[in-house]
């Protein structure tokens, strides 16, 4: 049978290092590209094909985040089937990060083995979650209005955000910018958009446009 090509994109050298000799000793698995930054991992799958694709979500403060980084490979390199290998596993992470794109979710807390099933499972056309992961991310309330005795869950407390989480959620949808915020709670900028970034992840939302979507339902909380 032919090998699956795969592409490998870490920030992390050990962990770069375990993987690759982990997957190159297994049968049926070739390893065609390791890299540490995602442009490189761009030219390097436009010289060199993959079939299957190994990211890590959550890269360093000067890269893509993940969500923008799955849609520009989805775009660039159709053909290459992306699979999530991440310290981030949350229902709402692993929800967002195949809406936009990957095929399968692995945690890097899994059993290897766990992870080689993933890899055969998506390089095949399918997608794969763990049987734990598919219960957890389809029993997850994420951007969704939930009902209780008559009573509208708040989005925030079901998506977990921490209290500044939701001040600076709160601020934006009442029309505040990422300044106007620093300004009003006497944090930097920096920290502003982090923990908007951070908020968005967890709501599952990609866009300001979605955000407003939910902001009738937190309105009601």
């Amino acid at each position: 049978m032919k090998s699956i090509r795969i592409a490998l994109l870490d920030d992390h050298a050990i962990v770069r290092h375990g993987l690759v000799n982990s997957l190159a000793a297994e049968k049926g698995f070739e390893v065609v590209g390791i890299y540490e930054k995602s442009r490189d991992l761009i030219a390097g799958l436009a010289k060199t094909p993959a079939d299957l694709l190994l990211l890590d979500f959550s890269l360093g403060p000067d890269e893509l985040d993940g969500v923008s980084l799955i849609r520009a490979l989805r775009v660039k390199f159709s053909g290459c089937h992306i699979l999530v290998l991440s310290t981030h596993h949350d229902p709402a992470t692993v929800a967002l990060a195949m809406r936009v794109g990957a095929r399968g979710f692995v945690g890097k807390g899994e059993e290897l083995e766990q992870l080689k099933k993933a890899i055969r499972t998506v390089a095949s056309g399918a997608a794969y979650l763990s049987p734990d992961m598919s219960y957890r991310v389809a029993d997850a309330v994420v951007c969704a209005t939930v009902v209780a005795d008559g009573v509208v869950a708040d989005p925030m407390q079901q998506a977990e955000l921490t209290a500044r989480e939701q001040e600076v959620i709160r601020c934006f949808l009442a029309g505040m910018t990422v300044t106007d915020i620093a300004d009003k709670f006497n944090r930097s900028i920096k920290t502003i958009s982090t923990q908007k970034a951070s908020a968005f992840r967890k709501l599952g939302v990609t866009s300001n446009n979605e955000l407003f979507k939910l902001k009738k339902i937190i309105g009601q909380s």
